[in-house]
């Protein structure tokens, strides 16, 4: 009698790992450990500083636990951030309210909260303490608050005494009094680098955004800018901000255009005259070929990655931040979208963009981003500085986040930060890359490629730590699976230790005891289950 699945990978005698046989429907990944590693940027486990925007514990305290490597400053907030008071202007995220919301949301004290940069201060000085670095997002939008006084009119938008106008200008040291009428971003720039060094120095800030979500603007900001940016005016100012970026910090990353979603990449949110660059066909190909031949023209990289937002979507319903049980099979699926080629998630997305892995943008993302890239401005690193894939409070998310993470994993790929705090599940996921073991164990940064027979379920991501293979397997199915490890270069005889988490390991926690193997490998993993494996040769 043919035993059944269940019986296969969990009946008398068997583990987590055993030889290969046995009868049963098994998928097969094949991992190339004999392939020359290529590099990971260990900057791709960042979060954003949100402070206590969330409720519950302040992100960097989440942040730390996590072990997150990047921190970044940016949302809605940046847009209208004054960095010579810290006030900033909600937005339609709240009554258009001028406000004291992120020295609030960190918790500075009272003395601290008209200090000029107070907030980004505190923001990295969190980041260098758990060791992780920084990127601030810097405004284009014209003007930010100038007070904290609550709700702006209609009647009180910009050009008004509600706002002051952000400039671009000179190059005031950071010594020189601070003009509260004016927001001076060289002299911002002048003030961080006089209190933490530049960029190389290992203190300092690593980079600069240029603005958040540009093609929102009018829709976010409305008592800041009355009608949506022209293509060739966000590009403008963005070319300046950038030489200017270079000029004060030369080793400083600049990173743009932080574009949300399809539209905004696509067309710039269908910008006024996005017909005059249609040609390119797509806004992000315009902006890059604009960079591309300004760098060439000054002899200088002005543009060192190629910043979007990716929040993933469902005909079922909302993804973003969703703890809804009936949206599991969606959400756990939303991560293929990032690199599957094939895969056509059910949203309008795909009615939006086609599923193709040659041409323009395109689905999977990351792939079509790349091309882009290669296309336009080569040498560009891609960076994603938002996005989410669900809430802290289920499993689903931890394990959709834990797949972003191994996707994002890309020679190209330079940063990501994740959108939300990482609390529960989410900080779980975090650490089964960045803290597997409880010790501080991390996977490497370093990649192999490796194929598995069924995307639809797997996800794998391999690297190699000195002689030692580290195997990241997540299982999305609602079932056991069980799937034969195929290595390029066999060990004769391993060590195994496994650690992960799953409906029953709530965090990471090393799921059995160690094992010493040898011949062919069989993984048996749990339904709805990550896994991080390290074999080290006995």
């Amino acid at each position: 009698m043919r035993p059944s699945r269940r019986a296969l990978l969990t009946g008398a005698g068997a583990t987590i790992w055993a030889s290969a046989t046995g009868a049963g429907e098994v998928a097969r990944i094949h991992v190339r450990n004999g392939a020359a590693p290529f590099a990971v940027s260990p900057l791709i486990y960042g979060s954003g500083e949100i402070g206590t925007l969330d409720g519950g514990a302040p992100s960097a305290e989440l942040d730390r636990a996590a072990g997150v490597s990047l921190r970044r400053f940016g949302g809605n907030f940046a847009t209208s951030y004054n960095w010579t008071n810290n006030a900033c202007n909600a937005g339609k995220d709240w009554q258009q309210a001028n406000g004291d919301f992120l020295s609030e949301s960190l918790g500075l004290p009272q003395a601290e909260r008209n200090r000029p940069a107070a907030v980004i201060a505190a923001m990295h000085r969190s980041s260098l303490s758990m060791g992780a670095s920084s990127i601030v997002t810097l405004p284009l939008a014209g003007f930010v608050a100038a007070d904290k006084n609550g709700p702006v009119g209609p009647d009180q938008a910009a050009p008004s005494a509600r706002f002051v106008p952000v400039s671009w200008e000179g190059r005031r040291p950071a010594s020189a009094p601070v003009d509260p009428r004016v927001a001076d971003i060289p002299q911002c720039l002048a003030t961080l680098i006089d209190r933490f060094g530049p960029a190389g120095s290992g203190t300092g800030i690593r980079g600069y955004i240029l603005d958040n979500e540009p093609g929102l603007w009018a829709t976010q900001h409305p008592r800041i800018v009355r009608a949506p940016v022209r293509i060739a005016d966000l590009i403008a100012r963005a070319l300046k901000a950038a030489r200017v970026i270079k000029a004060i910090d030369p080793g400083a990353w600049v990173i743009g255009p932080a574009s949300r979603g399809v539209t905004g990449m696509a067309s710039l949110q269908n910008a006024p005259d996005w017909a005059a660059f249609k040609h390119h066909g797509s806004f992000l190909a315009a902006y890059l070929d604009a960079f591309r031949q300004a760098s060439e023209r000054e002899g200088r990289r002005l543009l060192d990655a190629l910043d979007v937002h990716w929040y993933p979507f469902s005909d079922r319903g909302t993804l973003f931040r969703s703890e809804d049980p009936a949206l599991t099979a969606p959400l756990l699926d939303a991560p293929r979208s990032l690199t599957e080629p094939g895969f056509c998630e059910a949203s309008w997305v795909t009615q939006a963009l086609p599923v193709a892995m040659e041409g323009g943008l395109s689905l999977p993302l990351l792939p079509s981003l790349e091309r882009i890239v290669r296309a336009n401005f080569p040498g560009t690193g891609i960076a994603v500085t938002e996005y989410n894939y669900g809430g802290a409070g289920q499993l689903a998310s931890g394990l959709a986040l834990a797949d972003a993470l191994a996707r994002f994993a890309r020679a190209d790929m330079r940063l990501t930060a994740h959108w939300g705090s990482l609390a529960g599940w989410l900080g779980t996921a975090f650490r089964l890359y960045r803290n597997y073991d409880g010790k501080g164990g991390r996977f490497p940064d370093s990649g192999l490629p490796a194929e598995v027979s069924r995307p639809d379920i797997l996800t794998v991501r391999a690297g190699m730590e000195g002689e030692r293979l580290h195997l990241v397997l997540i299982n999305r199915g609602s079932q056991d699976e069980a799937a034969d490890i195929v290595l390029d270069q066999p060990f004769k005889a391993a060590r195994l230790t496994r650690y992960g988490f799953d409906a029953a390991h709530p965090d990471m926690a090393e799921t059995d005891p160690p094992t010493t193997l040898s011949g062919p490998l069989r993984v048996a993993l749990p339904a709805r289950s990550a896994r991080h494996c390290v074999l080290t040769p006995a």
